[in-house]
């Protein structure tokens, strides 16, 4: 990410307005990330990896999907071992994640991730959603779609809601699509949301969204200072609306039938984001074979954590994924 300038919000109204149509054909779609503004909004986010690894073919549009128009990336080896499926978390998008692309990559495996709807590059009211169901039927769409380019022996990599949406897909999909998951302080409820209900009670039907806190979430404070003031798109509020479907996923986790498939699930005991001890609790009874690997003062936001605290993280990941 970068250290000094700010990224021109105009260069990224007009990049997500000339997204053009991913058409998962290699040689089709890394024509346009070599242009202008995709190279500067790749470089400002540290993503730029068909530079870093000139073999692997960088795809990056926009997929129409669900109503929504999708920002949609793809790196692809000569020869890859498999498909590292990214899915970030709320107020988020792939511009922030670096390190687990990275990590893929240098082991030898393809990797699809896109700005989920309300985020990033994509359309959608900023940082809301109605349902949590809509995430998963465009990552399905996403998957169908990718599905003659990239090897379809999949891993999923979920941080925070993006492990919500990762079990919503299970649920509601299939959990055999994945060879395997990694959930990263996956979220069912966030802290003090127990306390806050009555809160959000006087909220809904009154107002729309409330400003957002910025508090840091990762001990690098590298990360923590790009996330509050030199990213451009990080949205400044909190969506009443996103509430509401966080609401719903929560209850309706509670009725799911337990699933037999194994993951592994990485959480920090320091974690001030989510409500880690419950949302544990809840996650090992619906996911009775899941492996749970703490890692002590961890923050919640553990693929940007601090060097020391990453390393473990990536270190559970690449064992369970990629040593096979």
């Amino acid at each position: 990410m970068s250290d000094s300038m700010i990224l021109d919000k105009e260069l990224l109204f007009r990049l997500a307005e000339e997204l053009p149509p991913l058409q998962f054909v290699a040689e089709q779609d890394r024509r346009w990330p070599l242009e202008a503004d995709p190279q500067t909004y790749l470089d400002y986010y540290h993503i730029n990896f068909a530079r870093e690894f000139p073999e692997v073919v960088h795809g990056f549009g926009r997929v129409d999907s669900n109503n929504f128009r999708v920002a949609t990336h793809y790196w692809l080896p000569p020869k890859p071992k498999g498909t590292v499926v990214i899915v970030h978390g709320y107020y988020d998008h792939v511009g922030v994640y670096h390190h687990p692309i990275q990590l893929a990559l240098q082991q030898g495996y393809a990797v699809l991730a896109f700005d989920l709807p309300g985020h990033g590059l994509s359309s959608g009211m900023t940082a809301s959603i109605d349902s949590f169901d809509h995430y998963a039927d465009v990552l399905a769409d996403l998957l169908n779609r990718s599905r003659d380019l990239l090897p379809q022996h999949r891993f999923a990599l979920g941080q925070s809601m993006g492990g919500a949406v990762l079990l919503n897909y299970c649920w509601r999909y299939s959990p055999d699509d994945f060879a395997k998951f990694a959930l990263c302080a996956p979220l069912i409820l966030p802290r003090g949301w127990r306390s806050g209900r009555m809160l959000y009670r006087l909220l809904k039907g009154f107002v729309s969204h409330v400003p957002r806190r910025f508090t840091p979430s990762s001990h690098d404070p590298e990360f923590a200072d790009f996330i509050a003031r030199r990213d451009p798109l990080q949205s400044q509020y909190l969506s009443v609306v996103w509430i509401t479907a966080m609401k719903i996923w929560a209850e309706g986790f509670r009725h799911f039938k337990p699933l037999d498939k194994a993951m592994l699930i990485v959480q920090g005991t320091g974690d001030r984001t989510v409500e880690w001890r419950y949302n544990l609790e809840q996650l090992r009874e619906k996911l009775p074979n899941a492996e749970v690997k703490l890692i002590a003062d961890a923050g919640h936001h553990l693929v940007n954590e601090s060097t020391e605290y990453r390393a473990q993280v990536f270190t559970y990941i690449q064992s369970y994924f990629f040593n096979e």
